[in-house]
């Protein structure tokens, strides 16, 4: 129970009289659901003369500076919170207000049982909430280290894919030039090496229908017939005398109309069919009518 006592006896001294009163309070510490349990005896007078005492308001004016000191101070630290609120009462001494000067104040914090089990447990939590917070912290930067590399793998694996492309590309390209090059080196060849006369047409004819592939070097390929091949050539030459009337006959047939040509084609077949050759002859004739 609260109790009040005179310090001192007008009797016994001229000097102001003096109360000291006496509670016990629950402050709150710096975590809002756990409290303190603090002892206070506060010291104090009226300042000016008074017959009533008001013990109350001294305990307010203590409890406030109390108050205010408790909730920064851990309850798993007692002796710690005890040096400071004792430090904070100390400097706040003596107190004025509405009257009333405190002039002494002694305080004692204590922590009680189920308080600290309570402090101790919800130390624990928060250290398994920082310990989880970490874990999951570390977990999300291990995955945007695995997204960055992943992304990187990607963008390296696009760049090969890429470069690849591109090489392909390039050898096409080159492939495509080396061969309008070949063509047109060939074209050239046959121009103006093999189209020059019949033999030499000729001649190219038989090779190229003798092997797959004509031999670069120029050399026959295997089993050539040497004695048919010297004969068909000399019956290609420029001079040779059907090579001249076919000439001939091919620059007779330019000069004709079209009507002239028709006429001639049909004289032919029938020259042909007196001939005894009717394959011909009706191939002439099958001509002559595709000429009108």
């Amino acid at each position: 129970m609260p109790w009040v006592r005179r310090s001192a006896s007008v009797e016994e001294s001229p000097q102001p009289v003096s109360w000291t009163f006496a509670f016990t309070d629950r402050p709150a510490s710096s975590d809002p659901t756990l409290r303190f349990t603090v002892q206070v005896e506060v010291t104090w007078r009226h300042i000016c003369d008074a017959t009533t005492a008001d013990p109350h308001a001294a305990a307010r004016l203590v409890r406030e500076v109390v108050d205010d000191a408790a909730i920064t101070c851990d309850v798993l630290r007692p002796d710690a919170a005890n040096h400071d609120v004792t430090a904070a009462l100390q400097a706040a001494l003596p107190i004025r207000q509405n009257g009333i000067e405190v002039l002494e104040s002694r305080i004692q914090l204590l922590v009680d049982e189920s308080t600290k089990e309570a402090a101790l447990l919800a130390e624990r939590i928060r250290q398994g909430c920082a310990r989880e917070e970490t874990r999951q912290r570390q977990e999300h930067e291990r995955e945007e280290t695995q997204l960055r590399l992943q992304r990187a793998r990607e963008e390296s694996q696009r760049r090969h894919e890429y470069a690849r492309e591109e090489d392909r590309l390039r050898r096409e390209y080159e492939l495509d030039a080396l061969a309008r090059r070949q063509v047109r080196a060939r074209a050239e060849f046959l121009n103006s090496e093999i189209l020059a006369n019949p033999a030499s047409a000729r001649l190219y004819t038989l090779l190229e229908r003798s092997a797959e592939h004509w031999p670069r070097l120029g050399g026959l390929p295997a089993a050539t017939d040497l004695t048919n091949l010297v004969r068909e050539v000399q019956q290609w030459q420029p001079h040779a005398r059907w090579v001249v009337v076919a000439q001939l006959l091919h620059d007779f047939v330019v000069g004709l109309s079209e009507d002239g040509r028709t006429e001639f084609l049909t004289i032919l077949a029938r020259a042909v069919h007196v001939y005894g050759d009717e394959e011909r002859a009706q191939e002439l004739f099958k001509a002559a009518e595709e000429q009108v």
